[in-house]
């Protein structure tokens, strides 16, 4: 085997350890780039517009998918919602979403948030959110995609957000300055003493 064929080969198989593994860390800078550029390109995505952003999820680097990510499948695949169906149950908000592409397949998907402690104006908004996370839920797996929606993102305590340079790198998060010690707060004169040890404000 020639030396690029050899270097293809291990390459593709890195990529495919990556994908059955799904840990994007595993993969060198040109490589990352080079993945989520197949990833969107597959899709018929503009990467330029940032449809993937990058978490790390049980100790994994993983992609997960944005509203642009969303917006540009829904009209790509013509993604349309057939009916919708809100049911509060307790404390919360669960929402049913029936849709199909433009080649008639057809799924069902459902978000749900909690409704615990909220009312007014903050109860309506967090049913809008699970409306949007149902939509969003539809339009990744009617175009089967299997990445998260960052809707669901922000509920799993143990995702974080990581960022990734331009050119590949895993930005490591800067540690926090440590907080300065604050001086010595000066005693005030009047609760000094004489050069003979009696205390000033008994001249007061």
């Amino acid at each position: 085997m020639a030396g690029n064929e050899l270097v293809k080969s291990s390459a593709y198989e890195l990529l495919e350890g990556v994908v059955v593994e799904g840990d994007l860390s595993k993969l060198s800078p040109a490589q990352r780039l080079e993945y989520y550029r197949q990833v969107c390109e597959g899709l018929g995505l503009n990467p330029l517009t940032q449809p993937f952003e990058y978490i790390k999820l049980q100790g994994k680097l993983a992609l997960y998918a944005t509203r642009r990510a969303a917006d540009q499948l829904r009209r790509l695949y013509g993604v349309s919602i057939d009916s919708m169906e809100i049911r509060p149950d307790n404390d919360m908000a669960i929402v049913t979403v029936v849709g199909h592409d433009e080649r008639g397949r057809s799924d069902t998907e459902v978000g749900v948030v909690s409704l615990a402690n909220l009312s007014g104006d903050a109860r309506a908004n967090a049913v809008l959110k699970a409306v949007t996370k149902a939509k969003r839920r539809l339009t990744l797996s009617i175009c089967g995609l299997g990445l998260l929606d960052e809707t669901e993102v922000e509920t799993i305590q143990d995702a974080k957000p990581v960022t990734v340079t331009v050119t590949g790198e895993i930005e490591e998060p800067k540690p926090e300055p440590e907080a300065k010690e604050k001086p010595p707060k000066k005693e005030h004169w009047i609760n000094g003493v004489t050069r003979n040890g009696e205390p000033v404000g008994k001249r007061f």
